[in-house]
């Protein structure tokens, strides 16, 4: 079995024999990396997670909220989405270390705020 390193020095090869064989001269595949990222602009998010989002940039949850606030001020913005939808993304950004959350002592229901 070939090591990772290996793959990586056949493939330059083999680039190298194919711009050699069109004539051209050789390329820096690290600065190619760097362009295409650079030019490469990633689309928002769209739906529930889109909306949530927005909220983040926002700074809305810079303060902790609950699901039925956030579902009230995306309403208020236009962005209609079911509590489940939105409840399941704050859910995950939660688990990617986005925001955290605690349960309300008082109200029992959980509350979402931006991790700092």
């Amino acid at each position: 079995m070939r090591s990772q390193k290996q793959i990586i020095i056949e493939i330059r090869s083999l680039l190298d024999e194919l711009d050699g064989s069109l004539g051209l001269e050789k390329i820096n595949l690290s600065s190619t990396k760097k362009i295409i990222k650079e030019n490469i602009k990633l689309a928002p998010p769209k739906g529930a997670l889109g909306a949530v989002n927005m909220l983040i940039d926002e700074k809305f949850l810079d303060t902790p909220k609950e699901i039925s606030t956030i579902l009230q001020k995306l309403k208020e913005v236009g962005h209609y989405h079911k509590s489940t939808a939105i409840a399941m993304n704050l859910l995950n950004l939660t688990k990617r270390r986005i925001l955290n959350r605690f349960q309300n002592k008082e109200t029992k229901n959980w509350e979402y705020v931006i991790r700092k």
